[in-house]
């Protein structure tokens, strides 16, 4: 079983009854493909905060999905648009994100008992910033084991790891901004709402690369929603 989806679940059971207000995504949309640069722009987007596993690519896959990429390319491109990885992995996998996206800076967090600490890669530099670090140093353990002791990992839905995404891009006194894209709405929506961000809510990315715990709380999640909003409408609109 993921230890990743098991921290994540700890964090998301105990708030799932205030969560489930904060579902709702501004938009829905089938996937990436169907964001344009010129569509953003008149929605007044500066910056997109995205999930990766499941919004850009399958489980843990070393690249983005080939049906996504070119639109995902011309993203990346456009003039005034900027972006950031809001990521809710381990430490190895976030190594990897730093290859995946060279040129687009991911953001980790972690609870210290000092305050939170935030790991920003950027390819293969990166940088700790927070209270929970001694000078900009990392933190004495990252693994998010047993071993931590007090370190524990911050997952989504988390406001904290939007506000430092949005800090890295100089959008965080203007939330409104950014625009949030992820496959789930309990995690990556959820996170959005609780930060003032924009979201758009994609259909998850093969499905079954992912483990049985994470396809069986997907579908749920989806359940949940249309019990409370009803069937979503797709669209930019």
């Amino acid at each position: 079983m993921s230890a990743t989806w098991v921290q994540t679940s700890r964090r998301l059971l105990p708030r799932l009854r205030r969560l489930f207000r904060e579902i709702r995504p501004t938009f829905h949309l089938d996937s990436v493909s169907e964001m344009s640069p010129g569509t953003l722009r008149d929605l007044g987007v500066e910056a997109v905060l995205w999930d990766v596993d499941g919004t850009l690519m399958g489980h843990h896959e070393d690249r983005v999905d080939p049906a996504l990429a070119p639109a995902f390319r011309a993203l990346l491109a456009a003039t005034g648009l900027r972006h950031a990885i809001v990521s809710n992995c381990q430490e190895e996998r976030f190594a990897e994100l730093g290859t995946i996206f060279p040129k687009v800076p991911a953001v980790l967090g972690y609870e210290t008992e000092t305050g939170p600490a935030f790991h920003i890669r950027r390819g293969a530099a990166d940088e700790w910033r927070g209270r929970g670090t001694a000078g900009g140093t990392e933190p004495a353990s990252t693994s998010g084991g047993a071993d931590a002791g007090t370190l524990r990992p911050i997952r989504k839905p988390s406001r904290r790891l939007v506000r430092a995404a949005l800090e890295e891009l100089d959008l965080a006194d203007r939330p409104g901004a950014a625009l949030m894209v992820g496959d789930q709405y309990f995690t990556d929506i959820a996170s959005a709402n609780l930060a003032g961000v924009r979201s758009v809510k994609v259909r998850t990315r093969h499905r079954g690369s992912f483990p049985a715990p994470v396809r069986l709380s997907q579908r749920l999640e989806g359940v949940l929603y249309r019990l409370k909003h009803g069937r979503p409408r797709t669209g930019l609109a």
